[in-house]
């Protein structure tokens, strides 16, 4: 099994092609400069000199200048390849992109040649065949690679379903596992089996998504404690009561409602209970004193939640505990 090539920056590739590109333009521009003279008259004053080997390089100069294409040219086309695999590699596996990479390479060589054969020039019409002869073997060779590239890019970009969706597309179902360029990847309920199919049969197929089971958000709700005597006896029952129901009014049954004393750092449990259908609830404490500083308690209810229902607290009331006579 051959190992998978090291990954190379894409910003490394888009530099190498950009720097080829820029030397090759300058050194065609370099080389015109001094060797495209046919006269030593025409020649500046500082290139006269050399004028008998500018002029004898002349006749040889579009040999140079094609090879110079040549070499920077094909040096370009491997970095810009190697630039298609990088972008691509990142969304699919390593035999997709380095199949885009020979593409990409075919593609521009047959650029390259079209390009040369300007160089000696040869008429607009056989260098338009000659691109054009490339593109058809181009074409022919991957036809089918690419309509499955280009349905895989179009499938990238438009999102029509994501990883761990439920989906049935050509007659297949089974959860979203992966999504390449030249195909996708379902897992089967039972999950023993893995179905690929291809990037180009789905685009053109009817694609049923399962919708997720809806999320419900806890709902508010709100707790009414009525108004406790503000002074009791110490030992003597004190009735709380009072009603929980949603913010909409639901009234909240089988709920339990707690009754603290408000304390520095944490609330004490004094006594609790459960709502009735209604909403309302009604529970008993023996009166006692809380703080062993003064007589007061500052009693409020709450209500902790649960999966369905947010937390609430009602208004506090302060209650006096007097001693008995």
């Amino acid at each position: 099994m051959c190992e998978e090539k090291k990954i190379p920056s894409f910003r490394s590739a888009l530099s190498k092609t950009i720097a080829y590109i820029v030397l090759l333009a300058v050194v065609l521009v370099l080389m015109n400069f001094l060797f495209g003279w046919t006269t030593a008259e025409d020649m500046p004053e500082f290139l006269q000199q050399y004028s008998g080997f500018l002029l004898a390089v002349n006749p040889y100069l579009q040999y140079i200048q094609a090879g110079l294409i040549f070499v920077f040219g094909y040096l370009a086309v491997n970095a810009a390849s190697g630039m298609v695999y990088t972008y691509f590699r990142q969304a699919t596996e390593h035999a997709t992109a380095a199949t885009l990479q020979t593409i990409t390479r075919i593609a521009g060589i047959a650029v390259l040649l079209s390009l040369m054969t300007s160089i000696f020039n040869v008429d607009a019409a056989a260098a338009l065949t000659v691109g054009s002869f490339g593109g058809l073997v181009v074409g022919f060779a991957t036809q089918t690679i690419l309509t499955h590239v280009v349905a895989g890019i179009f499938l990238l970009l438009s999102r029509p379903f994501t990883y761990g969706d439920v989906i049935t597309v050509a007659k297949q179902t089974g959860t979203v596992k992966e999504i390449k360029i030249m195909h996708i990847v379902l897992e089967t309920e039972d999950g023993l089996e893995d179905i690929l199919i291809p990037s180009g049969s789905i685009v053109t197929q009817i694609i049923q998504k399962k919708l997720p089971k809806a999320i419900m958000k806890p709902a508010r709700t709100m707790l009414i404690l009525e108004a406790p005597a503000t002074s009791v006896k110490k030992g003597s029952i004190v009735t709380f009561t009072g009603k929980l129901f949603e913010e909409g009014g639901k009234p909240l049954s089988g709920k339990t409602v707690g009754i603290y004393d408000v304390d520095i750092g944490r609330d004490d449990l004094l006594a609790s209970g459960a709502t009735q259908t209604d909403g309302s609830f009604s529970i008993e404490w023996k009166a006692k004193k809380t703080d062993a500083f003064d007589n007061t308690a500052e009693i409020h209810a709450k209500f902790e939640g649960d999966e369905g229902h947010r937390s609430s607290v009602s208004k506090q009331y302060v209650v006096t505990i007097e001693n008995k006579r």
